[in-house]
């Protein structure tokens, strides 16, 4: 079960990846919309996971939204966020953030060497704020006992195996 909601979860976020990346070219915009396209489709299903034959289901109440923005955060955001650190320390120029520093874009010229500019004291800061982000998301995400992760226990969710024909 757990390798097949990473498989649904890496689908899903290569499907947002495709979809937006082009349009954006920014990945702050990029996690913010895995998190709306996860919160939004929560209730139905994700493409990732419908291809993978899972289904979140909440609640015999239902899903509230406030649990379903509960289960965005821990499950889309919070990785999303470390991933995004983790680019941004390594020296990776992301648009709105470094402009919003002050800081300059690399120019890419034909035949030129691209040399990356350190972002100073704060690019280790940022580095390690975002491993931390991801080995918590990791860590949270391995917590599984039986059909229920740590986000799944604290949100009232559980995810379940579709049976062939439900599809």
């Amino acid at each position: 079960m757990l390798v097949r909601r990473m498989v649904a979860r890496l689908l899903d976020w290569l499907l947002v990846l495709v979809v937006v990346w082009p349009l954006v070219h920014e990945p702050v915009l990029v996690v913010l919309c895995a998190a709306g396209y996860d919160a939004l489709l929560l209730r139905l299903n994700t493409l990732g996971k419908a291809l993978t034959g899972l289904r979140v289901v909440g609640p015999a109440s239902g899903l509230s939204l406030r649990r379903a923005l509960a289960r965005t955060l821990v499950t889309t955001a919070l990785p999303g966020a470390g991933g995004v650190l983790v680019l941004t320390g390594l020296g990776w120029r992301e648009p709105a953030l470094t402009a919003g520093l002050g800081w300059q874009q690399p120019r890419i010229v034909a035949g030129e060497h691209l040399t990356v500019v350190s972002a100073g004291w704060l690019a280790p800061l940022w580095l390690v704020g975002g491993l931390v982000l991801l080995v918590l998301s990791a860590v949270e995400s391995l917590d599984l006992r039986g059909t229920r992760t740590w986000h799944d226990r604290k949100s009232g969710t559980a995810v379940v195996r579709l049976k062939a024909g439900s599809r």
